[in-house]
């Protein structure tokens, strides 16, 4: 039995490389997985509310009694998404298929949930999640994705739904160009309206696409069409409130966390949070432009809210467990680091001893996690602890 445990995972880890969220099982197929057992493994399927929810997932729950002692109570889930096998496709014009599904969240509230991955010429950019809300008049679009034909496509997929509906309002999570490349498309179609931080107008400027990211990891047929924007109405660490059509929404600023300029979208009355890339939830983050503690400080906040459906900006859960792997995440990175400072570790050999095992099956674990703790190294070098009372 332990090795058909041990199989059946390697198999769903190997189907859910270079996946998004387009081609998940449907309940039938993933029945049959939940039957998988053992005296140390519990798994089960994770489905969000509503019946439409986001892909199935298999929550391998394990006993961490070996890991770490400062969570040798701590029960860590490895969050596998299970997919089958998505061979790049193509439209009827050519154009790369995004197969996109919106999944209903909650009332009034669409999501588009992309591949637990870094950008690829396979996934075309579709690696973050974006989502509409429908007020009495027009969609309010929180991040676009990351190019025009992706957007173009997710407004055709939306207007299956909600027929004739304008975009009036794009509201931008941070400047990372995965979550808002894409949205000169609503500009030349809407003449959309859009809000977000000031960082995006100052370090992208219109014909300047060559330069990020998405153009240099993409093939130019998928990048065509997509456009430098500017941000009509810009924030710089501070929020707002507002009501678009009769539905409430805060606009929260975050200071630097994931980015050095984050935000959250809530609404109360809804209560859903949409919390970007402070949330991530199957893959590992990236602190490239953020801070430990900013991230720490952020969680606490996405703590504070009251919601009952929580968007990540990678990842698929979106119930009351969302942020728990990001809270998990860094609070054992910044408790290690700082443990091993204290013992006399230093830069150079940081990320052979600060290695987070409990988040190694985890999407980009490989890619991202050695340099989340050196970069981590850094800044807690020169901890004060008189920080976390601020």
């Amino acid at each position: 039995m332990k090795k058909e445990i041990i199989s059946s995972l390697f198999v769903l880890s190997m189907l859910s490389v270079g996946l998004g969220a387009a081609n998940a099982p449907t309940p039938e197929e993933l029945k049959a997985m939940h039957t998988i057992t053992h005296s140390h493994v519990h798994t089960h399927v994770y489905n969000s509310h509503d019946h439409e929810h986001p892909p199935g997932l298999v929550i391998e729950e394990v006993n961490s009694s070996n890991s770490n002692k400062s969570v040798a109570s701590t029960s860590v889930q490895k969050i596998i998404p299970v997919a089958k096998f998505n061979a790049e496709k193509t439209t009827a014009s050519g154009d790369h298929d995004y197969k996109i599904a919106p999944k209903k969240v909650a009332d009034g509230v669409w999501c588009m949930f992309g591949a637990l991955e870094k950008p690829t010429k396979e996934n075309a950019g579709f690696m973050s999640n974006s989502c509409y809300i429908q007020t009495k008049d027009s969609w309010v679009l929180w991040d676009t994705g990351a190019t025009f034909k992706f957007a173009k496509q997710a407004y055709e997929a939306m207007n299956k739904i909600v027929p004739n509906l304008p975009v009036k309002t794009v509201i931008f999570s941070h400047e990372h160009d995965d979550h808002w490349l894409g949205a000169n498309y609503y500009k030349e179609r809407f003449n959309s309206k859009f809000i977000g931080s000031h960082l995006i107008n100052e370090r992208y400027k219109p014909g300047r696409e060559a330069e990020t990211r998405m153009f240099k990891v993409l093939k130019p047929h998928d990048v065509d069409k997509t456009k430098i924007i500017r941000i009509d109405q810009a924030y710089n660490h501070k929020g707002a409130k507002f009501n678009f059509g009769g539905v409430e929404m805060e606009y929260i600023p975050l200071g630097q966390a994931h980015s050095e300029d984050d935000y959250m979208l809530y609404m109360p009355k809804k209560k859903v949070l949409l919390a970007a890339d402070v949330v991530m939830n199957g893959r590992i983050t990236s602190n490239r432009d953020g801070l430990v503690s900013g991230q720490i400080k952020a969680l606490k906040k996405v703590k504070s809210l009251k919601w009952d459906v929580l968007v990540p900006g990678h990842g698929y859960i979106t119930d009351k467990t969302a942020a728990d792997e990001s809270i998990l995440y860094f609070k054992l990175l910044k408790e290690r680091i700082l443990k091993a400072i204290d013992d006399g570790v230093d830069a150079a050999d940081i990320t052979s001893v600060v290695t987070l095992p409990e988040f190694k099956d985890k999407a980009m674990y490989d890619i991202l996690n050695s340099g989340n703790v050196y970069r981590s190294y850094g800044e807690l070098e020169m901890y004060d602890e008189d920080e976390d009372e601020e």
